[in-house]
């Protein structure tokens, strides 16, 4: 019990300061962190969008012909 007692008195010792060396961040700052990783996400979602246009564009210049035309009358019908 006391071990428990030990333990959760240096987890809140090492959280507490932590809290008072590491800086809060603004307002201003927190939305710019934000839309930051926001802008980071949509970039990353484009890339993988590119990826994935480029492997089926591989994959078409792979096919023989007869292969493209037969994909293209699936997909037409």
């Amino acid at each position: 019990m006391i071990k428990l007692q030990i333990t959760a008195f240096i987890a809140v010792f090492f959280m507490t300061a932590s809290m008072m060396i590491l800086p809060v961040p603004t307002e201003t700052k927190q939305l710019q962190m934000q839309r930051e990783y926001v802008a980071k996400q949509m970039q990353q979602k484009e890339q993988l969008a590119d990826l994935e246009v480029k492997r089926i564009a591989d994959a078409y210049a792979r096919m023989s012909d007869a292969e493209r035309l037969r994909g293209d009358a699936e997909v037409l019908y």
